[in-house]
């Protein structure tokens, strides 16, 4: 993922969460012509607002840098947005903006937005930790159990379905792990250390085939042990209010986690959108959807 789009992708998220209108399209990122040379120039974040017979893009810049905004920064995008022909700039800083930089954003006509860390927020307490299981599983043995006993045990087998296609391990691994899961959905939280675990599973239409002779015989079910290792971390959570710099008044209060689930990273974010309740939301690092679970007013 490219420098700063995390940030991208948490402003989106924030302008989808605050439009909550149908009327409002948000796209990250968005590339529009520039009206001289009609080369596609790309926005970080652009609202595309409909109303009736109007029509009104809103480009966002997301300034992930370690230093407040300065007056360039504001010039070169006023420019960029009259080149691409959008009709209002916001730039959203998490490091805040110069005072030069505000006079200049009011005179050009530029919205500037804060993601200003806090320490405490009133509706959650600020001690508050999330705490993160990660489970590897390092060894599987598959024993496959047939229906009936072969003349001879094969010295040679594949695995078939009913298409006599062959299945690979990885199926096998699969169908372990739909087991794995079915026996521990009621295991909250799971156990923690290394341990070794014994399943049967059963995966349909499955049969073995001899190699050798071509004998086929249909599977009864798999024997599988696996070797579990289950540890803990705690993930720290930054609060942060979403705010214009001008006015110092904020628009959203979020919780926010860093996570790593192995199969995908990401920020764990409570977002309380003021005055009108929030959710809980998973946002990847990659360009997946983002999760999200509505938590209610306030």
């Amino acid at each position: 993922m490219k420098p700063g789009r995390s940030l991208e992708k948490l402003v989106a998220y924030l302008e989808r969460h605050l439009a909550a209108s149908d009327k409002i399209l948000v796209e990250s990122p968005k590339r529009l012509p520039d009206k001289t040379t009609g080369r596609l120039r790309e926005h970080d974040v652009v609202l595309t607002v409909t109303t009736n017979h109007h029509r009104i893009l809103v480009a966002v810049e997301c300034r992930d840098r370690s230093r407040p905004v300065g007056v360039p920064q504001i010039e070169g995008f006023a420019k960029k947005c009259s080149e691409t022909l959008v009709d209002k700039g916001v730039i959203v800083s998490p490091c805040g903006f110069t005072a030069t930089a505000l006079l200049k954003s009011k005179a050009l006509g530029i919205k500037c937005l804060c993601l200003d860390q806090v320490d405490v927020l009133p509706w959650i307490f600020n001690d508050i930790n999330f705490k993160q299981f990660h489970t590897l599983y390092n060894q599987f043995d598959f024993t496959v159990i047939p229906e009936e006993d072969f003349p001879k045990i094969p010295k040679a087998f594949d695995l078939i379905n009913e298409r006599a296609e062959v299945i690979s391990v990885d199926h096998l691994r699969i169908s372990l792990f739909n087991s794995i899961k079915e026996r521990q959905k009621d295991t909250v939280p799971p156990e923690i250390g290394e341990k070794t675990e014994r399943f049967r599973f059963i995966v349909p239409n499955l049969a073995i085939i001899d190699k050798d002779t071509g004998v086929v015989k249909k599977v009864k079910h798999i024997n599988a042990s696996v070797n579990i290792v289950t540890n803990v971390v705690e993930v720290p959570v930054s609060f942060h209010e979403y705010k214009d710099a001008t006015l110092k008044t904020a628009i959203s209060q979020l919780a926010v986690a860093k996570v790593d689930f192995g199969f995908a990273k990401g920020r764990l974010v409570i977002n309380n959108k003021i005055e009108t309740g929030g959710e809980i939301v998973f946002i990847s690092d990659e360009d997946n959807p983002i999760t999200s679970m509505e938590t209610g007013d306030e």
